[in-house]
């Protein structure tokens, strides 16, 4: 087995294409099918079932596919501590990055960084269907280095770097019969229909813990993983939100409440795999977005505006 057959295999498993696959990996797909074949000898297992119209993991490829990818990221972590020797610092950054709430300090983060050191590509990724669960998954097998995810609380195998804190609060239309009011409880909202982010979402979560601890339900008419189209859908009556308090001042065409009883809340960190080294690179960013943090946190001891979210 060798290192070239395990790249041309993780990336027909994300792929999920050898014609793609090859494009991405600029040869020819002929190529891609003998290192997949040649690989599949060495194991004495089929990994990938192909058929004319797409291909899918056997049980067998299931369960290379993170180990894999772990030993792909232990080969570049080696490269790039013997480059960086001789070179100063290459490599790749791979950070799983939230959509509209990715703090502002890892964007400065990411800007000292680039400035620091150019030579290194970052590759940031959004989350999947199921938002931080995703980009935990992604973490845990190897694809991300790092991640910025929404949290509330310890996270089994999971070490956390706390960038910041929000609440949740209520967004509706601004000739909803609620929206003159201030505040409401969870009880007040029983008759109504809501648009929420998908399971696994951090707010969404959230917001799912506070219910369970009223003893509550709630009626979910639509789900959405982008909360500016949830905005929208807000704004076209088809149901209210819960939204992050960090939005408010984004948004004025709209009413936010505060919830009285159970606010939902979260935590927003920077996710890293216990036990398991960052290679350079990561540990450089690390480190910058670390710093970012300490200076965000003084300048607000100080009495100047905390850092907001994106």
């Amino acid at each position: 087995m060798d290192i070239r057959k395990l790249e041309v295999f993780t990336t027909v498993a994300e792929e999920r294409s050898f014609t793609r696959a090859a494009e991405r990996l600029h040869t020819a797909q002929s190529g891609v099918s003998t290192a997949i074949r040649a690989l599949e000898r060495d194991l004495g297992a089929t990994l990938l079932d192909r058929t004319t119209q797409h291909v899918e993991l056997t049980e067998a490829g299931r369960a290379l596919l993170p180990e894999a990818l772990r030993i792909l990221s232990a080969v570049e972590a080696a490269r790039e501590t013997v480059t960086q020797v001789g070179q100063g610092l290459r490599g790749r950054l791979r950070l799983g990055i939230l959509y509209g709430l990715t703090p502002s300090g890892v964007r400065e983060a990411l800007a000292t960084f680039r400035t620091e050191l150019p030579g290194v590509e970052i590759w940031l990724t959004a989350p999947g269907p199921r938002g931080t669960l995703d980009h935990l998954d992604r973490l845990r097998d190897g694809a991300l280095d790092l991640a910025v995810v929404l949290t509330q609380g310890p996270l089994p195998g999971i070490e956390q770097q706390l960038l910041a804190t929000d609440e949740v609060v209520l967004a509706c239309p601004a000739d909803h019969p609620l929206a003159d009011r201030g505040s409401v409880d969870l009880a007040d909202l029983a008759d109504e229909a809501f648009v929420e982010f998908p399971p696994g979402w951090g707010v969404r979560s959230a917001v799912d813990r506070a219910y369970v601890a009223a003893g509550l339900t709630r009626r979910i008419t639509v789900q959405m993983n982008d909360l500016a189209t949830i905005l929208d859908l807000v704004r076209l009556g088809l149901g209210l939100a819960f939204m992050p308090r960090s939005i408010i001042d984004q948004t004025d065409d709209l009413r936010f409440l505060e919830i009285s009883d159970q606010p939902p809340s979260y935590r927003i960190v920077i996710a890293t795999v216990a036990g398991r080294p960052l290679g350079p690179v990561a540990r450089h960013f690390l480190r910058i977005a670390e710093s970012t943090l300490t200076r965000s946190t003084a300048a607000a001891s100080r009495g100047s505006a905390p850092p907001r979210l994106a």
